[in-house]
């Protein structure tokens, strides 16, 4: 009987849908999937705020902003998360040290107002260089420092040569494109491996589409050299001393490279004989 129990409770968890569970999709609602590491990382998210965009899908970056946002620990130990919005200029939203508690960050995100103007990424990637990866900004030397991009539309202005002195620093970009987006120039900010850091969508309604994806790569990204790391559902398989005894992803495998071919079936594999040796011991 513990057997087929098991096996059951494997099966999900190689489809993801662990315990025969899945990630809440709706439209307000934080994903049940979180990101447990003790790895710091800062992270901007660069948000464009461009006329083109419009109130209501403004609305529903939001409600993607949230989902992100809720997969982490935040905390001055853990992961901050500051906001930049831009179009003709950038403004800065709040700074990485504003909210050192997931609930005020969640607060803010409810209340981000839309700028409205046109679309000058470049401009903006200098800006969070000058302004936002700064110590008085909150961002500490032992973190892991990456930017989120949004963005609908191609820049009216030159993005490369302003990335290339983020990508200097040592700073990781993630780059995400809906409807109009240019994919060849989110490609060309993008921090390497291109197949985890580009993300381009035909329709604003398909951003919580990526939000699990996204978020795991993130993870492996923050993570680094913590091979205790993991991505995890709330609802998880675990030990009764609430050991979890799986993972999506460890550092071992993963580590922010890009996923081999077959790598995603290995894993799902490796997840089911975890299972089935804790069962059978």
């Amino acid at each position: 009987m513990k057997l087929t129990i098991a096996l059951v409770l494997a099966m999900g968890v190689a489809s993801g849908h662990p315990g025969g569970t899945t990630a809440s999709l709706g439209d307000n609602n934080p994903t049940d999937t979180q990101c447990k590491t003790s790895a710091k990382a800062d992270i901007v998210l660069l948000i464009d705020g461009s006329w083109s965009i419009g109130r209501l899908n403004f609305k529903t970056i939001r409600n993607f902003i949230a989902r992100l946002v809720s997969v982490f620990d935040i905390g001055p130990d853990n992961v901050q998360i500051g906001l930049v919005q831009y179009s003709g200029d950038p403004n800065t939203e709040w700074h990485l040290n504003a909210h050192p508690t997931k609930a005020s960050l969640l607060k803010a995100v409810a209340n981000l107002p839309y700028k409205g103007g046109n679309t000058k990424t470049g401009m903006a990637l200098s800006y969070i260089l000058q302004n936002n990866f700064r110590r008085h900004a909150g961002m500490r030397q032992d973190s892991r420092k990456m930017v989120i991009l949004v963005t609908d539309g191609k820049s009216q202005d030159e993005v490369v040569t302003h990335w290339q002195k983020l990508k200097e620093t040592g700073i990781e970009l993630y780059a995400i494109g809906v409807k109009n987006a240019d994919e060849n120039e989110l490609r060309s900010m993008a921090s390497d491996p291109l197949e985890t850091h580009v993300y381009n969508v035909n329709d604003f309604k398909l951003l919580p589409d990526i939000v699990d994806e996204l978020t795991l790569n993130l993870c492996n990204s923050i993570k680094g050299s913590d091979v205790d790391g993991s991505v995890v559902p709330k609802e998880s398989l675990c030990h009764p001393s609430g050991t979890v005894k799986w993972m999506l992803c460890k550092t071992s495998l993963c580590n922010g490279a890009p996923r081999q071919p077959g790598a995603s079936a290995l894993l799902a594999a490796a997840a089911i004989l975890t299972v089935l040796v804790e069962v059978l011991q």
